[in-house]
């Protein structure tokens, strides 16, 4: 919680732009925010029913998490949630003659809600934008046209990034942007259609009603006890979850915490054996052992999976100063660590065309070979023609740039940054006509076309049109 209102203040204790919200240890913000929910949701039971004020703090703390994480799905789902809690609550309250704490104790929550979201600037800003919202509804039609052909069987588990370039439009183009491309819906019903198909999203409705049909007959047959607030307060948190994900992405940082909720929902007590004192027999034992070895060679490996990390942060880091390479054998041995990742190859190439941008043809180089390999094991990856695209042009090897950037633009002419690099690549084989055409492409298709619209101004003037350069810098001015 700390950290959380830390970085809504608008500081960045782990780093960061000011414009950007860090999610504090989880990196998301909206993750954040989640977390925050499900915590929340799950204790305020206790914390109303019961006078345990651990649960309370610990709700209160969630609660703020939430607000500060500045996602307006969650902060609706707590707040929608919260109200039918506390209205329940009060509902009691009045029937046992307390009407004024009722209404003291539903307009006070309402009131806190309200107070923290407006008191921190960012959070009270979001909530008036629509910005983000119309961007779901360009990210939603865009989806729906992907999927509109392989909805029974679904793209694949992260395919979603690589198909959605070729499904794009205009509009999407100059009101979302595509400079970084989503790989996700944001929302969960699409999600599990691309992962898996018709069928894959049928069976997690079937097991979320099954967990929300077991939750609810389970807490109707107790009496209020810490069982019972338990289980309201796990089912509030998995339905608030659900509902949150109609605008965001599934992940390990939350995805895990509410499948483990589901689990003690849909849990029975161990049932208590007629011969306790007896041995297991030897068949048990078997399974017992051969579910612990399969469990010890799993950590195992997630565990080498997941040093590979290592080595690639700090070869990010080694790119990004120039010691291309001592980078590039940080990341071959995080490729050792992690043969099966294809995309490891597309962050070291990404990794290396950042650097390739400022000049060094070392790093363009490496951008090319470390791109190609994503490609050949990934070939419709966008993100890695771009890294590719831009090593070539490092290299001074102008006309295979320009094949990958046709091969991009061919496959998706939505895209800005393809025409941009296309058109420095004709630029630098003075086709100026070539360029400029381009480089105007580029800029209708972003709603942040400043960089494009700075290189046509410098392409008018080299091309000795100076009336039309003057035009551009007004665009730039009013783009500013």
């Amino acid at each position: 919680m700390p950290i959380a209102v830390v970085e809504a203040a608008g500081l960045r204790p782990f780093g960061g732009a000011d414009d950007v919200r860090p999610g504090a240890t989880l990196g998301n913000a909206t993750d954040l925010g989640l977390v925050g929910l499900v915590a929340c949701l799950l204790l305020v039971p206790s914390a109303l029913w019961t006078k345990n004020w651990l649960a309370q703090i610990g709700a209160v703390a969630a609660g703020v998490v939430t607000v500060a994480s500045g996602s307006r799905a969650c902060i609706l789902v707590v707040v929608v949630c919260g109200t039918v809690l506390f209205g329940f609550k009060a509902f009691q309250l009045m029937r046992s003659g307390k009407r004024v704490l009722a209404l003291t104790a539903l307009a006070g929550f309402l009131g806190a809600a309200a107070v923290l979201s407006w008191s921190i600037p960012s959070v009270a800003e979001r909530l008036f934008s629509t910005e983000t919202v119309a961007g779901r509804v360009y990210l939603w039609e865009a989806s729906l046209r992907a999927l509109s052909g392989n909805a029974f069987v679904g793209l694949g588990a992260g395919q979603f990034v690589d198909v959605l370039p070729s499904h794009l439009s205009d509009a999407f183009a100059r009101n979302v942007g595509t400079e970084f491309p989503a790989d996700s819906p944001h929302m969960v019903a699409l999600q599990l259609v691309s992962a898996g198909g018709l069928l894959f999203l049928l069976s997690a409705g079937v097991v979320m009603c099954t967990v929300i049909v077991a939750g609810v007959r389970r807490s109707r047959a107790l009496p209020v006890n810490e069982h019972k607030l338990f289980l309201v307060g796990a089912l509030a948190a998995v339905c608030g979850y659900g509902f949150a994900l109609m605008t965001h992405f599934t992940s390990p940082g939350t995805t895990a915490l509410v499948c483990v909720l589901a689990g003690a929902i849909l849990g029975n007590a161990p049932a208590q054996e007629a011969n306790a004192g007896r041995r297991p027999g030897k068949a048990l034992n078997s399974v017992r052992l051969a579910a612990a070895g399969l469990a010890l060679m799993g950590a195992i490996l997630s565990g080498v999976a997941a040093s590979a990390e290592l080595p690639m942060k700090s070869g990010t880091e080694l790119a990004a100063k120039g010691d291309i390479p001592l980078a590039s054998k940080e990341f071959e041995q995080a490729r050792a660590l992690r043969p099966w990742d294809q995309d490891l190859d597309l962050l070291a190439a990404q990794a290396f065309a950042v650097r390739a941008v400022t000049g060094d043809t070392t790093a363009a180089a490496a951008a090319v070979t470390w791109a190609s390999s994503a490609v050949e094991r990934n070939p419709g990856s966008m993100e890695a023609l771009t890294a590719l695209a831009v090593g070539q042009l490092g290299t001074g090897d102008v006309e295979a740039a320009w094949k990958t950037l046709d091969r991009q633009i061919e496959r998706s002419p939505w895209t800005s940054e393809p025409y941009l690099l296309r058109g420095l690549a004709k630029a630098s084989g003075q086709d100026m006509a070539g360029a400029i055409a381009d480089i105007e492409r580029a800029a209708a298709l972003t709603p942040k076309p400043e960089r494009a619209l700075t290189i046509l101004s410098e392409l008018y003037v080299v091309s000795g049109q100076p009336e039309k350069a003057a035009e551009v810098e007004k665009q730039l001015a009013q783009a500013r």
